[in-house]
């Protein structure tokens, strides 16, 4: 949680560096991107990091204040793992995918909606300040589940161990995080509460064909660390944290019942459920 509100303050210091001008010209118009089904299939993959990355990363971010408490050991070992084909949703649930959760359903709307409706403009971001509550309930609506940790990284990282879903080196052209090209990640700076459209970094995309897993927003799992089932395990890196974050093997974690400015969700399917509809 230290994390989540500290990004928060860089992110409201960051919207003080746009011009009214620039903020104008990166206004697009409702996409109304299609969020597919991506098929994932089964069988081993590597997840994890090895003790030697670990160290890396530790001696690279470890003292920056957002990291400085961070538990970086949780990441090791590195290991293959093996899951059941599943289906996920291509980019996270959108503003407008979840208008149509609540008005099928009567389940209250995101606090920082007006009137029960989004920012105008905002059709194609991520919904923002659900719980994982709220995330559950949107997937029960939609037939579907949110994914465990593994399946998310799987979905992500592919089987061949990559670090981030386009390879293993970080490139800031390819993803929106802190650290990413101000191109990449402009619309977000001008809307604390928006983050980006889908999409908008076309090579944030996984082995699979899945978008926005390198950042964007954090997404909630279904994935509880060991012990402690109060707590989810949050995947991928948002648009106000560095790319440390944005490799598939990070691991976050935020009391389930937590509202922010930087976590959505996406959705994954059974194979069994998908062909029963």
């Amino acid at each position: 949680m230290k994390n989540i509100f500290i990004a928060g303050l860089i992110a409201v210091s960051a919207t003080t560096l746009l011009v009214a001008s620039t903020v104008k010209a990166t206004q697009s118009q409702p996409l109304e991107i299609e969020n597919e089904m991506i098929f994932i299939p089964g069988g081993e993959f590597l997840t994890g990091s090895s003790e030697n990355e670990v160290q890396e990363y530790k001696e690279k971010f470890g003292k920056r204040e957002m990291y400085s408490s961070h538990h970086f050991e949780d990441e090791v070992p590195k290991r293959k793992v093996f899951i059941k084909s599943f289906y996920i949703e291509r980019h996270e649930v959108t503003n407008r995918e979840y208008l149509r959760f609540i008005q099928a359903s009567g389940h209250h709307p995101p606090q920082h909606w007006q009137a029960g409706m989004y920012l105008g403009g905002t059709d194609d971001h991520p919904v923002l300040f659900v719980t994982h509550d709220d995330a559950m309930a949107y997937a029960h609506w939609a037939g579907k589940r949110l994914p465990t940790a593994e399946e998310w990284e799987k979905a992500a990282r592919g089987t061949d161990g990559r670090v981030f879903p386009w390879g293993n080196s970080f490139d800031p052209y390819k993803t929106s995080t802190a650290d990413s090209d101000l191109a990449s990640i402009l619309g977000a700076l001008c809307s604390v509460n928006s983050a980006n459209r889908v999409e908008i970094a076309p090579d944030d995309v996984s082995p699979y064909g899945v978008h926005d897993m390198g950042g964007n927003v954090r997404e909630w799992t279904s994935s509880s660390p060991k012990g402690n089932p109060s707590l989810k395990i949050l995947k991928g890196a948002s648009w106000v944290d560095l790319h440390v974050n944005a490799r598939a093997a990070h691991v976050e974690y935020a009391p389930y019942n937590s509202l922010s400015h930087i976590i959505g969700f996406r959705c994954v399917k059974d194979i069994e459920g998908l062909r029963a509809l």
